[in-house]
């Protein structure tokens, strides 16, 4: 009799069925993991609406899992270690795949959750693909299962941060103060930037973040401040150094441009509607400011590999993060309570 297993299953677009499905087995080259937690994200949600497409009916890329069985020919593998799982799989012939950036690939990358099914489940197979690419990732047993779901999220931060010499800058404004707007942050106050400040136009969350007691040098609503005013009060009329869009607001790249420092870096790190992405803006400031203008899509092992010392470390404290946890029973509630701001969530875990 074939094992079953609970799943949230999307039996179409905008509906999600947790239910009894079977539990799939490692074929030749797969490993098996045992989802130990499995984080929601701003595009799960976007998905589970019906708003982004997916290929699979198990949804889910934020995983800690712990290996149940691995197929024939998988070695470095056994039953019982701890991983944190790589979501993208590239097609390992082009030029960005052969330097493992797999992010960039030329091809197109695949991913779990999108092109493979995902952790929103008990069990979860890693394809022979990603294994190969080495998307398992080990982790210690002294790491939280909810903290783990964070290194997905933040090696997407590392890898946005890479273009920019934080080591050496004074300030640095980060557009959005969700869960990606905040690991920005993190990632630009870990790496030595000395002032790091939130923006967002939600009054509600920027008091979340000041109850969490993060370690950033300002807080500022930007619907209700001038941005340009308070900036230039807070920067003696300078600029900040670097700017961070974590909003999905094309408006902010052009407002952002005109808030840097000579020499300024701006991270374009949200996506921005497919429908609209196109934005007008004074190249001159680029030219005679001699600004840097960086773009960021996913990751690849190096940034994993640094978010998890980031957080073992406790260079970034990622148990202050996740605010809610929910059983696989629950799926719907905790949908529910990433998509509503007066739930005061940041972060929300499914523990299978």
């Amino acid at each position: 009799m074939t094992k079953q297993m609970q799943a949230a299953v999307m039996r179409k677009p905008g509906v999600i069925e947790v239910t009894s499905v079977p539990c799939p087995e490692p074929k030749a080259g797969e490993v098996l993991l045992k989802v130990e937690a499995c984080a929601l994200c701003g595009t799960d949600q976007r998905v589970l609406s019906g708003e982004k497409a997916v290929d699979v009916s198990i949804v889910g890329h934020e995983i800690t899992g712990r290996v149940e069985a691995v197929g024939a020919g998988v070695t470095g593998w056994r039953a019982g270690q701890r991983c944190v799982v790589q979501t993208v799989i590239g097609c390992g012939r082009c030029p960005m795949c052969r330097v493992h950036r797999e992010n960039l690939c030329e091809n197109t990358f695949k991913a779990i959750g999108y092109q493979f099914d995902g952790g929103f489940a008990e069990y979860m197979i890693m394809p022979k693909v990603g294994v190969d690419q080495g998307c398992l990732i080990p982790i210690p047993d002294t790491l939280p299962a909810d903290q783990g779901t964070l290194i997905e999220p933040l090696s997407c931060c590392v890898n946005g941060m890479a273009y920019l010499p934080m080591e050496q800058l004074d300030s640095a404004l980060i557009f959005g103060g969700g869960i990606i707007g905040v690991l920005n942050g993190l990632v630009a106050h870990a790496r030595g930037c000395k002032r790091v400040a939130i923006a967002d136009v939600s009054e509600e969350r920027l008091g979340l973040l000041k109850r969490l007691g993060l370690p950033f040098a300002a807080y500022v609503n930007s619907r209700t401040t001038r941005i340009e005013d308070w900036v230039r009060d807070w920067t003696g009329g300078r600029g900040v150094d670097a700017v961070v869009v974590a909003a999905s607001v094309k408006a902010l790249v052009t407002q952002g441009i005109r808030l840097l420092a000579r020499a300024g870096h701006l991270s374009i790190f949200a996506g921005l509607p497919k429908s609209d992405p196109v934005e007008p803006t004074d190249l001159n400031v680029i030219h005679y400011r001699e600004l840097n203008l960086h773009g960021a899509n996913s990751s690849a092992i190096d940034a994993y590999r640094t978010a998890l010392d980031f957080v073992v470390s406790k260079r970034i404290d990622a148990g202050r993060l996740v605010t809610h946890r929910f059983p696989l029973s629950a799926f719907h509630e905790a949908v529910k309570t990433q998509a509503d701001p007066s739930t005061g969530a940041l972060k929300v875990v499914i523990v299978p």
